[in-house]
């Protein structure tokens, strides 16, 4: 009898060992498939799309649970915890040149100081975004969910020196783009495009000659939204390629990270990338840096580069401005 028991209870303890190592193979096979799931494209839908766009952050998880893991009796374990590992390699490889600063543009014969500045549907501070402008001498400022209310406030802040245009497409602020341009760059043409979930402004003309600047944002990719979300990425298609000179600036509500941005702005340089500052994270601007997430850009088109870039935290906003200096070549 007493042999019986002993035979029942090892083999339910091997069991609870399968079973174990049956749930850390499955749950590193998952991990591996969360940090590298734009590359086969499943951060097109729901929950990889909200996922990737922390990668770093689950990067750095799954490797320490990796490291701790390989110390496991079990091989499934280890095998496991190593093709977890293999991916963390993978993930971060993706991410590293964006730490690395691009050489400079040679030849280059001007600049543009461009800002992004999503103001939370007008609540940001009024005061301290006109003073990012101000001080970085910004020529181009995109403002995703800025009114109309809100852009004359600001505009009256700034003094004479800047104009610009708003258009919303609901009652509701934070459905608005609005665009302000130094009044310097002369006689400047505005015009809007309403193909997805917000108005895109496209500014040319004046000083900005042939160079186009679009003031852009995109819905969210919520869990039900993901189609609504690529839908509005891709009204930006064909403007990376189109050979003419753009900068494109705004919340994208993705990163570099996504796949369905990267094809879209693929020929555009992303400024904060190109300077080395591709990881700094601009949302939720409450959360500790390491857990941000850069879904605020400044695009460009080749024959012009970020120099730097900036990013400043203002009241009242969940995003931080981005302001990129951007070389113009001949």
């Amino acid at each position: 009898m007493q042999r019986t028991d002993s035979g029942q209870r090892d083999l339910e303890t091997l069991r609870r060992r399968r079973r174990y190592a049956g749930a850390a193979v499955a749950a590193f096979v998952a991990a591996g498939l969360v940090v590298l799931s734009d590359v086969v494209r499943l951060d097109h839908w729901t929950p990889f799309a909200q996922v990737i766009a922390f990668r770093a952050v689950f990067v750095v998880a799954l490797a320490i649970a990796g490291v701790g893991l390989m110390f496991g009796r079990r091989p499934a374990v280890r095998w496991a915890a190593a093709a977890g590992l293999l991916a963390c390699v993978l993930a971060a490889g993706s991410m590293a040149h964006r730490t690395i600063p691009d050489p400079g543009l040679e030849g280059a014969t001007g600049t543009l100081t461009v800002a992004t500045i999503n103001v939370k549907g007008g609540s940001a501070s009024v005061d301290e975004v006109a003073a990012v402008i101000m001080n970085s001498n910004a020529d181009l400022v995109a403002l995703p969910e800025a009114g109309e209310e809100f852009r004359l406030l600001l505009e009256e802040a700034l003094g004479d020196g800047y104009t610009g245009v708003s258009l919303q497409l609901t009652d509701a602020a934070v459905d608005a783009v609005s665009v302000l341009y130094r009044t310097d760059l002369g006689a400047v043409s505005a015009e809007p495009s309403i193909e997805g979930s917000f108005p895109i402004w496209e500014l040319t003309g004046g000083e900005l000659g042939a160079l186009r600047f679009l003031a852009f944002h995109a819905y969210p990719p919520l869990p039900f939204a993901t189609d609504r979300w690529r839908s509005d990425l891709e009204g930006l298609q064909g403007v990376c390629r189109s050979g003419e000179g753009a900068i494109i600036a705004g919340d994208f509500n993705a990163t570099l990270d996504h796949s369905a941005l990267r094809t879209v702005m693929d020929g555009c340089a992303d400024a904060a990338a190109s300077t080395g500052d591709g990881l700094h994270g601009t949302w939720p601007a409450s959360a500790p840096g390491l857990l941000r997430t850069q879904i605020d850009h400044v695009f460009t088109t080749d024959g012009l580069q970020a120099d730097s870039v900036s990013f400043t935290e203002i009241d009242g906003t969940d995003h931080l401005a981005v302001v990129a200096q951007i070389a113009v070549g001949s």
